[in-house]
């Protein structure tokens, strides 16, 4: 099976940036029968994470995971200095080289929501998440981990 026109693109670039990653790419269907590109890059172990680096290439879109994160990259998405496919390389250049890390919220066991931290700060204002008790930071090499309980239920305002 052959990867659509969208992936194939998306996999030179990604195969020319990060040639060691090529023997683990995997072609997944799509319910027309097209190919698209599914990555799994298993993380550093010193980044404790559940879930390393997923990239896939489904339905004209980079989608990029990280732990409990993942996002969207498709053409009306970006910075407003790179968008699209170019706005994903560029996160995932952050993500290797630690700039940007990933945040997750917890209430007890359940996941209320994830978001990602640049220059310290979450992109997601905390106070749209809802109660929380548990914080979790997470990136690459693992140099910004951080676990944080609360003693009280958080509603969100902190």
């Amino acid at each position: 099976m052959k990867l659509d026109d969208f992936s194939h693109s998306v996999a030179d670039r990604l195969f020319a940036q990060f040639p060691e990653w090529r023997e683990l790419a995997k072609i997944e269907r799509t319910e027309d029968g097209t190919g698209y590109l599914q990555l799994e890059i298993p993380a550093p172990a010193c980044a404790s994470v559940v879930s390393g680096l997923t990239i896939t290439t489904d339905n004209a879109e980079v989608t990029i995971g990280f732990d409990y994160y993942h996002a969207h990259f498709f053409a009306q998405v970006g910075d407003g200095e790179h968008f699209g496919t170019d706005y994903a390389f560029y996160f995932l250049s952050q993500l290797l080289s630690e700039n940007i890390s990933v945040v997750s919220w917890w209430l007890g066991a359940d996941w209320v929501g994830f978001s990602t931290i640049e220059d310290g700060k979450s992109l997601m204002d905390n106070s749209l998440i809802g109660a929380y008790d548990r914080l979790r930071i997470r990136s690459w090499k693992g140099t910004l981990n951080a676990d944080q309980r609360l003693t009280h239920h958080s509603s969100g305002t902190g």
